[in-house]
């Protein structure tokens, strides 16, 4: 597999080590403080023969669409600087899938997936399980609750509350995401990136967007899979001059693995739209920063 794109690769890696933290680290019985302590019991223990429990055992679920980025970001709290969407199925067979599908960490399908990083350098994600069952494996139930959820200790920095879709991160961060979730007047996230995701395609089934970064001011980008090739399209406010270098180098020097348009001072936004197309492989690895 090539090298992905800079910014690509930083979420990659970070959800990436996330993961790696996940299963790895060991569970640490920390129980936090909570505003309404309960003596909750474990989730019964109806299971498949696969030890997979349904998400309906665990009470008090989530409830949030999660079909586009702009969505994580509308139960995001404030403060993200990248956040990233995938739509698993529609990359199946494809080099991406195998690269930035979390699959494996619930003991099930992971169908959609949210990933922010914030300001802070903290992170959360939301995942979307099919069918809705889980492995608990080691993980500790909490007995007390937040805001009726239940909450799954994952190791001693990482939890889970439970639904569609799951939360996952440090417990602040899970915790602020739920009171974003179930208070529709609560700030998040996404008006810090509307003016750029109104003037965008939503459907493809990978999506990226960041602010502050190498590339521009603001860019959102996308990946379809199109056959055997890929198309990947990156729409940018404030675009950098070493960007802007780079890409119509790309454009200059097409070759048959990797084709490059790039379209200046688009709408009102002056947005600056660079499509590149080809082997997936040469399309992720292109370079533009």
């Amino acid at each position: 597999m090539a090298k992905y794109k800079t910014s690509t690769l930083i979420i990659l890696v970070l959800a990436g080590l996330m993961m790696l933290m996940m299963v790895l680290a060991p569970l640490t019985p920390l129980f936090w403080g909570d505003n309404e302590p309960d003596n909750a019991a474990q989730p019964a223990q109806n299971s498949d023969s696969d030890n997979r429990i349904p998400l309906n055992n665990f009470g008090k679920l989530v409830d949030h669409p999660l079909y586009s980025v702009a969505d994580g970001l509308n139960a995001s709290p404030p403060g993200v600087l990248m956040a990233q969407y995938i739509h698993a199925k529609d990359l199946e067979g494809t080099p991406l899938a195998e690269q930035i599908v979390p699959q494996g960490f619930y003991g099930t399908n992971v169908t959609d997936s949210y990933a922010a990083i914030f300001g802070d350098g903290s992170q959360m994600g939301l995942h979307t399980l099919y069918p809705r069952k889980l492995v608990l494996g080691s993980s500790i139930v909490v007995p007390t609750k937040y805001d009726g959820y239940q909450v799954l200790i994952r190791n001693k920095d990482v939890c889970n509350i439970l639904g569609d879709p799951c939360i996952l991160g440090p417990r602040s961060k899970v915790e602020a995401t739920v009171d974003v979730i179930d208070n529709e007047t609560a700030p998040n996230a996404y008006p810090y990136f509307i003016k750029l995701l109104e003037n965008v395609d939503l459907d493809a089934p990978y999506q990226e967007v960041s602010m502050y970064s190498p590339i521009a001011d603001q860019y959102y980008s996308t990946v379809y899979p199109v056959g055997d090739m890929c198309k990947r399209t990156i729409t940018c406010i404030g675009i950098r001059e070493n960007t802007t270098a780079r890409v119509n180098e790309l454009a200059a020097n097409m070759t048959d693995n990797l084709e490059c348009a790039v379209a200046f001072n688009q709408g009102d936004l002056n947005l600056t739209i660079i499509t590149i197309t080809g082997d997936c492989d040469a399309v992720m690895a292109a370079k533009i920063d």
